[in-house]
């Protein structure tokens, strides 16, 4: 008889591939989200563990054949959706138990028309856009062009494991570095994803060295805010002040702002459809400069609550893009990159410029500034410690120039 059973999916730290569990029930009938059941096969002995953050549940459909069908984050929406399927299997045994013959008109449509793989990367492009992931979208139409040369398949049902490790082994032979490969993988597997392929099949992830955050220097933030219009400066501050990301720019509100705390808050936007990364909204305290400039630009702009929205009262998802514009204006383009050596202009400029980089700039100067790494983490909004961390080789660098300038060599 088909089943519909609730699964549990998650990444340990140290594993690379997904796990599936049964999820939890409480005693009301009522999933535990964050938890799954797992059991000993020798010895038959189940137990119940909290998993990592990262979980997410999936129904598990057993109906001939096993298949998942992921469900979410949220536990009761999970439920539903498993009840919904189990009822949908219940009517059909009991049709098909009176003579009659059932079609699922959602099957029976993908039969007629299977998904092809460039119209899938198409609405995952189109997805990121209007979000307002803007470097999000240029990686995606890059990888979606170069998968299609390496690995030409037509349809959804076609990727393989194998067509991904091809895809790897072609980026290796074009001299793509390690870390490039790496990134590109993590891009077409959330494009698969998004696309409705089983994560299972990925394999596991390039390796590849981990390299410092880069921060701009002096000289270059100079260039930049000495070339800035008024708009463009609230912009750069928003990331380089408030450690902000690309997005979080993008939404950022005046009534996020606690005034008389000189506090910034960043929070989730559900009318924007805007989510803080990894669900972790987070206080960050605004440097009095910084408030008294937030003050004057709110009386100028009296009628709009984002504080940086484009000419229609909108999100501005054009932010990359004036940070390229704004190095070309200051005449402070690498001028070495890919980019420059082939002078493209518009949203492929120069790659030592974008809106990220003042965010790393900010991580890092706190952490000069001997503000303690655990609240460095907690304004940063990052899951872990490890990842603050990185941060701190720079920044110790950098207090030790004037130590080793005094050691004499000879």
């Amino acid at each position: 008889m088909p089943k519909a059973t609730l699964m549990v999916r998650f990444k340990r730290p140290a594993d690379p591939n997904w796990i599936r569990r049964l999820a939890v029930y409480g005693s009301t009938g009522r999933v535990r989200s964050g938890f799954a059941q797992f059991k000993d096969r020798t010895t038959g002995r189940i137990w119940v563990e909290e998993v990592p953050d990262n979980y997410a549940f999936d129904i598990r459909i057993e109906d001939g054949r096993t298949t998942y069908k992921p469900a979410g984050k949220n536990g009761a929406d999970a439920e539903a959706q498993r009840v919904q399927a189990a009822a949908k299997f219940h009517a059909k045994t009991q049709a098909e138990a009176v003579g009659l013959e059932v079609i699922d008109p959602a099957i029976e449509e993908k039969r007629k028309k299977k998904p092809r793989l460039a119209d899938t990367f198409d609405d995952y492009i189109e997805y990121e856009f209007k979000r307002g992931a803007l470097e999000a979208r240029e990686q995606a139409i890059l990888v979606k062009a170069e998968f299609l040369k390496f690995v030409p398949l037509t349809y959804v049902a076609e990727v393989t494991r194998d067509s991904i490790v091809t895809f790897d082994a072609k980026l290796r032979e074009l001299g793509r570095s390690k870390r490039t490969i790496a990134n590109k993988r993590q891009r077409l597997q959330s494009m698969l994803r998004a696309a409705g392929v089983d994560p299972d099949i990925f394999p596991p992830k390039p390796k590849f060295d981990k390299k410092l955050p880069t921060i701009y220097t002096p000289s270059q933030l100079g260039g930049l805010f000495g070339a800035a219009r008024p708009y463009e400066r609230m912009v750069c501050n928003l990331a380089l002040k408030l450690g902000l990301r690309d997005q979080e720019v993008q939404f950022a509100e005046f009534t996020d702002i606690s005034w008389h705390e000189s506090v910034f808050r960043v929070r989730s936007k559900p009318n924007y459809e805007f989510t803080v990364k990894d669900y972790e909204e987070r206080d960050i305290p605004i440097p009095t400069d910084f408030l008294g400039e937030l003050k004057e630009w709110k009386q100028e702009h009296p009628d709009q609550n984002l504080i940086v929205a484009n000419t229609k009262g909108n999100p501005n998802t054009k932010l990359l893009v004036m940070i390229k514009r704004l190095a070309r204006r200051a005449k402070i383009e690498c001028g070495w990159c890919p980019n420059c050596l082939a002078k493209v202009k518009g949203e492929r400029g120069c790659e030592e410029f974008e809106l990220h980089k003042f965010r790393r700039t900010c991580i890092t100067t706190w952490l000069r500034s001997k503000i303690d790494p655990r609240t460095v983490m907690a304004y940063a909004g990052h899951a872990d410690l490890e990842t603050t961390l990185r941060y701190l080789r720079p920044a110790a660098a950098q207090e030790r120039i004037a130590e080793v300038s005094e050691i004499k060599w000879y």
